[in-house]
């Protein structure tokens, strides 16, 4: 989220939300959120959660794309969180902003289960995980659109306006992520390896109950490679791993049962597959991007870290990960 959005979100703002779904805003209790503001409440003895998201970030259009994205997924047996209506009867209510913006607002029903931990992971879980993206690339070759769609993934405002967040010392990374995304859009496209996909499944996007997971929070939504979403599951998973050789272990036993869940319902060819390495670099250079845009470095341990170990990285082209990818094909 833009720095400068702080400024424009108020009390009224949040009173004027409550209306649409008839609650009061002492109602919500704040969840958390990056890029979105998050607010949880009760109502008739039932867990709802609601997004309010600026208009610089998505237009309500592309909010209302993204809902009818998520209905089709739920229709089709998929495990995501279900969006409701407003007492206007519509999925995105929006409230003005004085300087002409605005911010717009969608409740979606609470997901059953909890926020997975690390050592409450099984087998099962891993495998699951894959399952689950790989329904969700396997339902999104069928799925059509309503007049308006998503945007493709380079059309992002964070690619667009990369330049605008990192200063002239980081001319060598921006370089770098333009060079990127101009390969990657070389790729060929089809219906077996592009199209509409969630491009954020890692484990703060998803509640587990036995083992199974329920996905939430498809606001990056974007018409993108299927090999995207499992470059970014192994890229979250590990990216916190600064032992080369632990980092290594640890992404070839996830891949391992990840992809086994994955191809029993998604298949992926060999040459699309094997450009997951360049995903997982883009997804480097995106995070330290977004962190240069939306966090205070010297008072945010977490993203300085990043940045100050994924520097060095990306400026000499080291690798994510040294694994074998072929071996989970």
């Amino acid at each position: 989220m833009e720095k400068y959005i702080h400024t424009l979100f108020n009390e009224k703002i949040l009173i004027e939300a409550s209306k649409y779904y008839d609650i009061q805003a002492q109602d919500l209790y704040m969840v958390g959120g990056f890029e979105n503001y998050i607010y949880g409440f009760t109502k008739n003895n039932t867990d709802y959660i609601m997004r309010i998201s600026h208009s610089s970030h998505r237009s309500l259009e592309q909010v209302e794309a993204e809902l009818d994205f998520v209905n089709y997924l739920a229709e089709n047996k998929a495990n995501v969180s279900l969006p409701i209506k407003s007492i206007n009867n519509r999925l995105v209510e929006k409230v003005n902003c004085l300087d002409g913006s605005y911010f717009t607002i969608s409740v979606y029903h609470k997901v059953p289960g909890t926020r997975p931990t690390r050592d409450s992971l099984t087998d099962r879980f891993f495998i699951n995980y894959g399952k689950t993206i790989g329904r969700f690339h396997q339902l999104t070759k069928t799925y059509q659109a309503k007049e308006t769609k998503r945007y493709q993934w380079y059309e992002d405002p964070l690619f667009i306006n990369a330049h605008k967040y990192l200063d002239k010392n980081d001319a060598i990374i921006h370089g770098k992520f333009m060079s990127l995304i101009n390969k990657i859009k070389q790729y060929s496209t089809n219906s077996n390896n592009y199209g509409l996909i969630h491009t954020d499944i890692h484990m703060g996007n998803f509640f587990v109950k036995d083992d199974e997971l329920c996905v939430f929070d498809f606001d990056d939504t974007s018409y993108m490679y299927f090999i995207s979403d499992i470059a970014i599951a192994l890229f979250y998973y590990v990216q916190g791993i600064q032992d080369t050789d632990k980092r290594n272990e640890t992404a070839d036993k996830f891949m391992s049962l990840f992809m086994e869940g994955y191809k029993s319902e998604n298949h992926l060819n060999k040459e699309d597959f094997l450009t997951i390495t360049d995903f997982l670099k883009l997804r480097e250079m995106v995070l330290y991007i977004v962190f240069h845009r939306s966090s205070d470095l010297e008072n945010e341990p977490y993203a300085k870290r990043y940045v100050d170990f994924y520097r060095e990285r990306i400026i000499n082209d080291i690798p994510f990960v040294d694994i074998d990818f072929n071996s989970y094909l």
